[in-house]
């Protein structure tokens, strides 16, 4: 493929030799001829897309981190509270349904949906949603969350 360079009359091909003993192996672009208008492109750091990735990727990491982790402890927390059950608890079930622990064994919980109701509930422990605090406790919670 013959290529011409600006400002010499010869047309050199590539992987010959020129008169002057240069070898043409490397094809060169000719310089731009008068007021021929070439195209430049500066490179920006905003135009390296695997960069963007990179970064969403990291901001993605520390935040769900922090919100996993957040998620870990207040899971964490309500298993205690079911471990440690008494009598006289106030918790409320999956269903939405709340209640005061009358009695409870390995596996169920009794429940009074009402202090004054005549009847009881059984549930099995996995459908206690979660446990409300007791009255210490809700201090106790609020102290521990202004230190934090």
């Amino acid at each position: 493929m013959p290529i011409a360079f600006a400002g010499e009359d010869a047309v050199i091909t590539q992987g010959e030799t020129t008169s002057a003993g240069e070898n043409t192996h490397a094809v060169q672009e000719a310089a731009p001829l008068e007021g021929e208008v070439t195209e430049t492109r500066s490179s920006s750091i905003f135009d390296n897309w695997l960069l963007w990735i990179v970064i969403a990727m990291w901001v993605w990491f520390l935040f769900g981190n922090k919100k996993r982790k957040a998620q870990r402890a207040q899971e964490k927390k309500e298993k205690e509270r079911r471990e440690s059950l008494q009598r006289g608890d106030k918790i409320v079930t999956i269903g939405r349904m709340h209640g005061t622990v009358v009695a409870f064994t390995e596996a169920t919980v009794t429940i009074k949906p009402d202090l004054k109701a005549e009847y009881t509930m059984t549930f099995d422990k996995q459908a206690i949603y979660r446990v409300l605090p007791r009255p210490g406790e809700e201090e106790e919670e609020a102290a521990a969350a202004v230190k934090k």
